[in-house]
């Protein structure tokens, strides 16, 4: 069985294709596990490492080779498709995933700081909605000069895992004379042929605990679970449900609700845009409809009127507050990706922000802030 706790100082490997599918080398108590690179690459050793892994008593981790460079989408896409795997593979739920940002096999590092942050952001917050703890892997060089290391800090905390070797060659140990000294460090890689066995040798620098849902408490409602109590959407849709029941809502062809349109469950936490509510059901598309006991609606307040009071989530990155509510407005300070600001209604498509900017309102575009209920 797998660990699901180490102390800091603890000794681990990460592995490849390149390494054997049994994870067993002497003195190491973690295992970061590479399971994709890009979106259409698996490591086809990676289910029998980790399960090596868990075997030998590690505590399991996984990480993706980017190739998003300093794109949002692509970055969003590829993390999607790790935690999907590492899901499939049985990476342990609140365990670690890695994004893997180096210069080569398709990445670039040379991308302007900004952006090359905003997108390594959007795929360590994908790898934390799907229940992993995100880090970001690199070289101190690129960690230093490539990203923006205030910035991810402020949104993940102490999530580097970072490469820096005092030698080039075998080591069997972790000299902290030569630690790549900087904030926010998790796990060192400190050489690249632990004992000669080659494989990356790491050490923690902090303790990691991977969060298993079986050590929770057991919930006593045995169908309903709560989901996400702050879904977001746009400025001008009225209404959200989402999928409350625990195993999740079959989707009807009609408000009778008495065909399915398919027997694959939608998963508990999803969110529906609301077309309308019919005899108890709720639709969500064109003859698709929730049975209403499945699900929670929660309507849109600025929606419905342009002087209601919320919260908006920045959804877009270089998003900026504008001094008026057009277009072609003057950009008056940037708003970071995933802040969230108070609002107070809306002109339009434009969201009127709460707070004044030296006694002047300023406002966000409706498609780059979205609605948190």
């Amino acid at each position: 069985m797998s660990n699901l706790t180490v102390s800091k100082r603890s000794l681990g490997a990460d592995v490849a294709n390149y390494q054997s599918e049994n994870v067993s080398y002497a003195g190491i108590k973690f295992a970061l596990i590479k399971l994709t690179q890009g979106t259409g690459y698996i490591n086809p050793k990676a289910k029998a490492q980790i399960k090596s892994a868990k075997a030998h008593g590690l505590l399991v981790m996984g990480y993706f080779y980017a190739t998003h460079s300093g794109s949002v989408s692509n970055a969003r896409a590829e993390a999607k498709y790790a935690v999907e795997k590492a899901k499939a593979y049985g990476v342990p739920a609140g365990s670690y995933i890695a994004d893997d940002w180096e210069q080569g096999s398709g990445n670039s590092v040379n991308g302007g700081a900004s952006s090359n942050t905003d997108a390594v952001l959007a795929a360590m917050q994908v790898i934390k909605e799907a229940g992993y703890k995100p880090l970001i892997y690199s070289g101190a060089f690129n960690l230093r000069n490539h990203l923006s290391i205030s910035r991810i800090m402020k949104s993940f905390g102490t999530c580097l895992w970072v490469a820096s070797y005092k030698v080039s060659g075998r080591q069997d140990y972790a000299d902290f004379n030569y630690f790549p000294s900087m904030d926010g460090v998790a796990i060192w890689q400190f050489t690249d042929n632990y004992k000669g066995y080659n494989v990356d040798g790491n050490i923690a620098v902090v303790d990691l605990k991977a969060n298993s849902i079986s050590s929770k408490a057991k919930s006593t409602n045995k169908t309903v679970e709560s989901p996400s109590q702050h879904p977001v959407c746009k400025w001008n849709i009225g209404a959200v449900a989402v999928v409350s029941n625990r195993k999740g809502a079959y989707v009807y062809t009609s408000s009778k609700l008495d065909k399915r349109e398919s027997d694959r469950l939608k998963p508990c936490g999803s969110v529906w845009q609301v077309l309308g509510l019919e005899t108890g059901a709720v639709k969500v598309g064109k003859n698709q409809y929730f049975d209403g006991r499945a699900v929670y609606v929660k309507t849109n307040p600025i929606a419905y009127n342009d002087q209601k009071h919320g919260v908006a989530k920045i959804v877009m990155p270089h998003t900026h507050a504008l001094d008026a509510p057009k277009a072609d407005a003057g950009k008056v300070y940037g708003l970071e990706l995933n802040s969230k600001v108070e609002i107070q209604g809306r002109v339009g498509r434009f969201l009127k922000i709460k707070e004044l900017h030296k006694g002047k309102q300023v406002y966000v575009t409706g498609n780059r802030a979205y609605i948190v209920l």
